[in-house]
């Protein structure tokens, strides 16, 4: 476009019969405007150049006198003329730069949400089936060392159905707008998440009063006592597992295990999945180890 209206440029000024300005200059800023917006680079910069080289050509450097006599333009008047084609092709790069930017910005934070929604996606699935599936290997375990294959595979059966209702409803909230992705257990089922790792086997307790925090931190404080307690089952030989809730300013969970360290590879995914949860409910999550005494400690918001 930009040639064109240079060639254009050329015929306006040698033309014996001149009908005046055209309106296809315009062509040169949208040049301008396309070439930075769509596609950047040296060749958005190649392109800014030609319009400035342009525009020493322009139809609008020529004027004429009272004769009717074409010139071009001289001192101040050709400064200034000059300077208001500049500014129009200026504007035109720097609007289109502006929107590149927000096009830009938008597909990072699409790119974001998607890797959000993805790290979500894993953290539910690990916390789903990470403490079920914790929960049958010890189940089976004892057992078989105790003899009693038929309960034992009874509570195996249930705990795998729970698992399997808990992965439906992730699964339906995959498919369906507007459905919570996040299974919705909170503090009030603390009880019974102790009762099933008891008959699973766990030696744990549950000490406190229950508070009524926020659905973000009753769900945070209800996954982080079930990941501290399946590493302990995990992680440490018959563990004794104290889990106690207090409310105060804010609702405080501490998980304490004291056993036998098994020296198991791990991820560290949990963990960093609760301290992920707590963040998101305005708290904070510390571990700490003394010996074979392993600590969770979880401050989440009110």
């Amino acid at each position: 476009m930009i040639a064109l209206n240079m060639a254009w440029s050329a015929v306006w000024m040698l033309a014996p019969i001149n009908l005046g300005y055209t309106v296809w200059v315009i062509a040169v800023p949208v040049a301008v405007f396309v070439a930075r917006r769509f596609a950047g680079g040296r060749f958005a910069y190649g392109v800014l150049a030609a319009a400035m080289a342009w525009s020493f050509a322009s139809p609008f450097m020529w004027t004429w006198d009272e004769s009717l006599v074409l010139f071009y333009r001289r001192g101040i008047d050709w400064g200034l003329t000059l300077a208001a084609h500049w500014a129009v092709c200026a504007v035109a790069y720097l609007v289109a730069a502006n929107l590149a930017q927000e096009d830009r910005a938008r597909r990072e934070r699409l790119q974001k949400a998607r890797e959000a929604e993805r790290l979500a996606i894993a953290g539910d699935v690990h916390d789903l089936l990470g403490h079920t599936l914790t929960l049958i290997k010890v189940q089976a375990n004892a057992g078989l060392a105790a003899g009693n294959e038929r309960e034992t595979l009874t509570q195996i059966s249930e705990e795998a159905g729970a698992a399997l209702a808990d992965m439906r409803q992730l699964v339906r909230g995959l498919r369906d707008d507007g459905v919570v992705l996040s299974p919705t257990a909170g503090v009030d089922e603390l009880p019974e998440l102790i009762r099933r790792f008891r008959e699973a086997g766990v030696g744990v307790s549950l000490e406190g009063t229950l508070p009524q925090v926020p659905a973000v931190s009753s769900v945070a404080a209800y996954r982080i006592v079930a990941e501290a307690v399946t590493n302990a089952a995990r992680h440490q030989q018959d563990p004794e597992v104290r889990v106690r809730v207090d409310a105060g300013q804010r609702c405080t969970v501490t998980i304490t295990s004291t056993g036998p360290i098994r020296p198991r590879p791990g991820t560290g995914t949990g963990l960093e999945g609760c301290r992920e949860r707590a963040a998101s409910a305005g708290g904070t999550l510390e571990t700490m180890q003394h010996g074979n005494t392993f600590i969770v400690r979880a401050e989440l918001g009110r």
